[in-house]
């Protein structure tokens, strides 16, 4: 069974020509279907609670077939034994309506219902996954009534077990089709209705991809801000200066005409050990093979400055299409302990992404990336490598 294209689903990311939704692109983004085990759980769940809060119908139906009987032979029925009925018939149809009302409100704005939250489980809308809509989950509960009309237990049982011999794999029963839903794990698995997590996550899968371009050379100035101005952006957006022969260097500076004459230069055995002076450097390799060597601590946005006062190394524009990169979006820097980075209070967020694992950082916060990590602000992202030398 085809899913029926809806008039905005134009606009919605992963369908297919067909109008049916993409399970790769919904397994791309993080997403996962629900268990076999985990969905008849959850049923389990909701159909338990169901039939204790129907204990009072139950009740009242085997209290009544002695009255009933009574009055079928001309005997007359004792007026206690009428208003008890009555009364547990009453409590057992509000408290099982309440419950279903309660249902269908979950399961349409939230996505959950009782048995679903406990499992873990949310039903969403395959398409957009968003939550399923009121009316729609309104719509398989008549399918599920009219199914027990027809063929009482038995035409229910098949549209539940319609899942198992899903085409896609994906647990979707006929009644999810006529739903447009689809069951996927909330927890222990990214959530559709995290907002965030799906806003990294498509960020993630819809960013832009870039062929490998050769090595650069380094486009450290070792200056404090403020010593040079910069020349025009490389094909990464980062800085640099052109020289006759086509490559990039920092600019140089021309000297006083006259200076204050330097004290002679110190003999060898006066000068410091090596390991004594070595500066702690790291290597940014962007997303399109550009490579910047850095040193101390730097700024990197769409056109970043350092706040009044702030004595840094590196300033490093960066392009990004998608235009999702903040003017200052974020800090870096490499002391003993290791690369660094802290989120500026970006409008989209700083993630860094560590065996696999994304997660977005808080601003103003540094937070250390180890070497091989990787750092995504906007549509752009660069991976920390060891400096050239040290690899």
């Amino acid at each position: 069974m085809s899913s029926t294209r809806e008039p905005d689903d134009e606009s919605v990311p992963g369908l297919l020509p067909d109008g049916r939704a993409d399970p790769a692109y919904a397994a791309a983004l993080g997403l996962r279907p629900a268990s076999a085990l985990r969905r008849s759980l959850a049923f389990t769940l909701d159909a338990a609670i169901w039939v204790v809060l129907s204990v009072p119908l139950v009740i009242a139906a085997i209290t009544a077939l002695p009255v009933a009987v009574a009055v079928a032979n001309g005997r007359a029925a004792s007026v206690g034994s009428l208003g008890g009925v009555a009364l547990l018939a009453v409590i057992g149809a509000a408290a099982t309506t309440l419950f279903g009302l309660v249902q269908l409100i979950l399961h349409g704005r939230l996505g959950i219902t009782v048995g679903k939250a406990v499992a873990g489980l949310r039903s969403v809308n395959v398409a957009r996954f968003t939550v399923p809509g009121f009316w729609r989950v309104v719509l398989r509960v008549l399918v599920l009534y009219a199914a027990q009309v027809v063929l009482p237990i038995i035409g229910p049982a098949v549209l539940f077990a319609s899942g198992l011999w899903d085409a896609e794999h994906r647990g979707r029963s006929w009644l999810d089709r006529i739903g447009r839903t689809w069951v996927v794990q909330a927890r222990g698995a990214l959530d559709p209705l995290d907002t965030r997590a799906m806003r990294q996550a498509r960020r993630a899968l819809d960013a832009p991809t870039y062929a490998a371009a050769a090595p650069l050379p380094s486009l450290a100035t070792g200056m404090v801000v403020g010593a040079f101005t910069p020349g025009p952006r490389l094909s990464g957006g980062v800085i640099g200066a052109p020289t006759s022969d086509g490559n990039w260097q920092a600019p140089e500076f021309p000297t006083r005409a006259a200076e204050t004459p330097r004290a002679p230069a110190a003999a060898p055995s006066d000068l410091p050990p090596r390991a004594a002076t070595a500066t702690l450097a790291a290597t940014l390799v962007f997303d399109d093979g550009t490579r910047v060597p850095v040193t101390g601590s730097g700024v990197i946005g769409r056109n970043p400055e350092p706040s009044a006062g702030e004595s840094i190394r590196h300033v490093i524009p960066v392009e990004d299409p998608s235009m999702r990169i903040s003017k200052t979006h974020a800090s870096f820097g490499i002391d003993a302990d290791g690369f660094w980075v802290l989120d500026r209070g970006s409008t989209n967020g700083t993630v860094v992404e560590t065996a696999g694992r994304p997660t977005e950082i808080a601003a103003g916060e540094r937070t250390r990336v180890p070497w091989g990590g990787t750092v995504t602000i906007g549509g752009r992202s660069f991976s920390v490598a060891p400096a050239e030398g040290d690899a």
